[in-house]
């Protein structure tokens, strides 16, 4: 048996076959039977959309991001039907099918079969070739050698050992004290659905809040909050005169997912919903 002809054969197949195929889906972007959301889904809450439907408004938001992905596609098709610019076209062919294939899984998008084999063969495709590419990327020198670089920036090259740590540390450290800053989240933090009028209490990052009285946008209220160990405040935002003024107060249990606020004239209850 002549592996080398078989190899041939299936990699001349798999550069044809993803070459072809990879059309398909740049025409569908460029004629919009991709990423086009129906009418009813602009008016259904975010909370509502499942992944396609998600990924799809996303992706259909902008008119000129989709070409873009489609002339990278087409690029890599014409790149991967001839031999010689097979290697920077399979590349090319990578970079957006791996994101591809995770998004699919990601948002739990109905097309992970075709997207597995498609990454599988261009994975073949590209480590028949690991040879050249280990000697590029690994073997090859370095575009600048010692040589060719001022003395003292050899000197003080080892100071690379650390800097790197130092920035992998530091914005570490600097990103975890901004969260505890600015996004952390007390035992209000969520959504709560007001069991008697539906109505929805959102408690959000940096003492936020915003009701939804109804499903309309011009029916919002919203402010900050503030709370002590049985009472809480919520203060709305007055847009006419700039500034606040006291839309609840009254003393909250919050038991589980139950959350119970007393004033003196009501008697609130809500149900954490998430």
């Amino acid at each position: 048996m002549n592996w080398q002809k078989i190899h041939l054969f299936l990699h001349t197949f798999c550069r044809y076959f993803l070459a072809t195929i990879i059309i398909l889906y740049a025409y569908g972007k460029i004629l919009k039977t991709q990423f086009v959301s129906q009418p009813s889904v602009y008016d259904m809450p975010i909370g509502s959309l499942d992944g396609f439907r998600l990924t799809w408004y996303y992706y259909g938001y902008c008119n000129w991001y989709p070409i873009v992905i489609a002339v990278t596609q087409i690029i890599s098709s014409l790149l991967l039907f001839f031999r010689k610019t097979t290697r920077i076209g399979i590349i090319l062919f990578l970079t957006f099918m791996i994101n591809i294939l995770l998004t699919d899984f990601a948002y739990d998008i109905n097309a992970k079969g075709i997207a597995i084999t498609l990454t599988l063969m261009a994975f073949f495709v590209l480590f028949s070739d690991y040879k050249v590419f280990i000697k590029y990327f690994l073997e090859e020198p370095p575009l600048y050698q010692n040589s060719d670089r001022p003395k003292w920036i050899n000197k003080i090259s080892a100071i690379k050992f650390i800097y790197i740590p130092a920035v992998f540390i530091g914005f570490f450290i600097m990103f975890s004290i901004l969260k505890t800053k600015y996004m952390s989240q007390d035992n209000f933090y969520g959504t709560w659905e007001n069991l008697r009028t539906k109505e929805r209490l959102h408690f959000e990052n940096l003492n936020n809040f915003q009701i939804n009285k109804t499903n309309r946008l011009e029916s919002i209220v919203n402010g900050e909050y503030s709370f002590t160990k049985d009472s809480l405040t919520l203060k709305s935002n007055d847009n006419s005169q700039n500034k606040t003024k006291n839309y609840l107060k009254g003393k909250y249990i919050i038991h589980q997912s139950d959350l119970t606020i007393t004033t003196k004239t009501d008697n609130l209850k809500f149900r954490r919903i998430r």
